[in-house]
């Protein structure tokens, strides 16, 4: 019986059969090069790994009908050359370990996977041979490898791009957007070897030529929109992890990611993890739907990643991903978590009350501010900044209990040994006068000047005096007087008495007081004299707009701590239209130089701009 149903089986024709090697090698390419970023990686790549010093990349008509790489490395060997061009042959990986790989190509399907899909031509010479030797493949079809005319090293020609495959050609975008995928991935791979010169010519034009450089200045060589006081220092390790590099000002930034430059141990990458760490990092200062620019470099032990996930190599995977993320979130919150006009300045270094300062903070009333003279307020300006820090906020001066006649808190001295030959930065500069009765202007030493809205500024100085309060569960509630009864909708009401616990976490006390009244008992004494009524309509707004917020999650509401504090700050800050004095602007300026975070407002807008002289005289065309 068995034997008839054998003979059955066999009787039938089969519907599996095995692929041609063509067909394979067409189906690899397809994997590995989807379009001429993805020649150009690749070659670029085998360039570095090479050992090159000088890298030329020629493009005709974005990398479509021509793609030339031209490298100084350590060449091909006629035996080397012939085998370059068959799937798997690599040089990269030793005793077939795929897990300690130091190198961008390993896998050895780049090159026969661009000779399966186009013409493609290699010369290559050693440095001790006589001569360079080449070889070519069109369309799959290798031919032999014959002498040639060439320099040490290698030189790669690609044409007609796809000509084996005209479907995929089909798919291909315009010649303007395949020329800027090309364009950005040789930008990737520059600043990932900035030791490395690379020189990009598009239709026999130069379009950058940077030499061997450092890291810093290879980022403002590619990313030549950004400004060296722009970037911020990054230097941080966690266990094995090391990660290095620039992050921008938040006032830098994109409306798509483009300007993210990820690196891990050399290579090049796009990982969700390292981007998602990046939001998250940033997203305390930057406004939504902006991305920031920026270059990190990480270390990772070799054993402890995995670059085999796609043939590609673009994608990765971290052995310990909640290490990566934790390492990148908190550098990034570490390094942002400066007073306004600091970037530039490593936090650690930052000093902004002399230790010899025994600071006691006393409540000093001001006069009235100037007579309002219209669409300028100003005072006579100082000649020089004072000797010590005039005036710095103190916690209380952040409640404003009395905008109008308390506006500032000032600060007196115990000990006043101090050595006046020290020099004090300020890097806001001191105010000279209020332009609109909205905005700061004030002049630094280094002869520029500054233009600061005091609205924002304020709102991001309240909302960091309510976080650290909130972190350290210090948050003091100010009882009403008169308790205050306040009408809301049914939604507003029930949304509001489910977190009342949490509620009373921020110094808000309320209590039901039947149908759609709430009443409120107390508020943050911070906060000072504000509308119970506004405040408690915003933050139910807020706690709606929230599908995923619980009140059985006694995180629920931490989860939305800066936005909710953020709503809260922004009923007391400074609005615009409020006429300061000079000594008020010059305490908001200083205050807000010792104020983490302080160069945005709480919505990620900035709150000072900054001009130079020589800015200044491009305008007049005086330069």
């Amino acid at each position: 019986m068995r034997e008839d149903k054998t003979e059955e089986f066999s009787s039938q024709p089969s519907k599996i059969y095995q692929l041609s090697e063509h067909t394979i090698n067409l189906i690899a390419a397809g994997e590995v090069i989807e379009r001429p970023a993805a020649v150009v990686k690749e070659l670029v790549e085998n360039a570095l790994d090479a050992g090159a010093n000088r890298i030329f990349i020629y493009l005709t008509n974005g990398g479509i009908d021509r793609i030339q790489v031209i490298d100084d490395g350590c060449g091909m060997s006629p035996s080397d050359l012939r085998l370059s061009v068959e799937r798997h042959c690599t040089s990269k990986i030793i005793k077939d370990d795929l897990v300690h790989i130091s190198t961008l190509g390993f896998r050895g399907e780049a090159l026969p996977s661009i000779g399966a899909a186009a013409r493609l031509k290699i010369i290559s010479r050693t440095i001790n041979a006589d001569q360079a030797w080449q070889i070519s493949v069109e369309g799959g079809k290798i031919g032999e490898v014959t002498p040639a005319a060439g320099q040490t090293g290698t030189q790669v020609i690609v044409e007609d791009l796809f000509f084996a495959t005209p479907a995929r050609r089909k798919f291909l975008k315009t010649i303007r957007v395949e020329y800027t995928r090309c364009e950005t991935m040789i930008q990737r791979l520059a600043i990932a070897r900035p030791s490395v010169s690379f020189c990009l010519v598009r239709n026999d034009k130069i379009v950058f030529d940077v030499p061997a450089q450092t890291q810093k200045e290879r980022i403002l060589a590619i990313l030549s929109e950004i400004r060296a006081e722009e970037l911020i220092d990054l230097d941080f390790k966690r266990d094995d992890l090391h990660l290095v590099g620039f992050i921008g000002a938040s006032s830098v930034n994109r409306s798509t990611t483009s300007g993210q430059i990820m690196v891990v141990n050399d290579r090049p990458v796009v990982d969700p993890v390292m981007q998602t760490a990046i939001r998250v990092g940033y997203r305390d200062v930057l406004e939504k739907g902006r991305y920031p620019v920026v270059a990190l470099f990480l270390k990772v032990p070799l054993d402890q990643i995995d670059v085999n996930v796609h043939p590609a190599k673009t994608e990765l995977r971290f052995a310990d991903e909640a290490s990566v993320r934790a390492l990148i979130i908190g550098s990034i919150h570490k390094s942002l978590a400066m007073g306004a006009g600091m970037v530039g300045v490593h936090p650690e270094s930052l000093q902004v009350i002399p230790r010899q300062y025994h600071p006691k903070s006393v409540s000093v009333q001001y006069p009235s501010p100037p007579r309002d003279l219209g669409l300028l307020s100003t005072q006579a300006t100082p000649s020089k900044l004072p000797d010590r820090p005039a005036s710095l906020f103190a916690t209380e001066a952040l409640s404003f209990r009395d905008v109008e006649n308390s506006l500032v808190s000032f600060t007196e001295f115990e000990n006043d040994k101090v050595d006046h030959h020290e020099e004090k930065v300020f890097p806001l500069g001191h105010a000279i006068a209020q332009l609109f009765k909205t905005y700061i202007l004030s002049v630094t030493e280094d002869e520029s000047f500054v233009l600061v809205d005091q609205h924002a500024a304020h709102e991001r100085l309240t909302h960091e005096a309510l976080r650290e309060q909130y972190l350290e569960n210090a948050i003091r509630s100010q009882p009403l007087l008169l308790p205050e009864v306040i009408d809301l909708s049914h939604i507003q009401v029930q949304c509001l008495l489910d977190y009342k616990e949490s509620l009373a976490d921020l110094g808000i006390e309320i209590e039901s007081f039947g149908g759609r009244s709430i009443l409120v008992r107390a508020l943050p004494q911070l906060l000072g004299a504000i509308s119970a009524r506004d405040l408690l309509v915003d933050l139910a707004e807020e706690l709606e707009m929230d599908e995923q917020a619980s009140p059985k999650e006694s995180e629920s509401i931490h989860n939305q701590l800066d936005t909710i504090i953020s709503r809260m700050a922004c009923h007391n800050s400074i609005r615009a239209g409020k006429a300061l004095n000079i000594d008020e602007m010059n305490a908001l300026l200083r205050q807000m130089e010792a104020t983490p975070r302080a160069g945005t407002c709480s919505h990620g807008r900035p709150t000072w701009l900054k001009w130079s002289k020589k800015d200044i005289e491009k305008l007049f065309h005086r330069s």
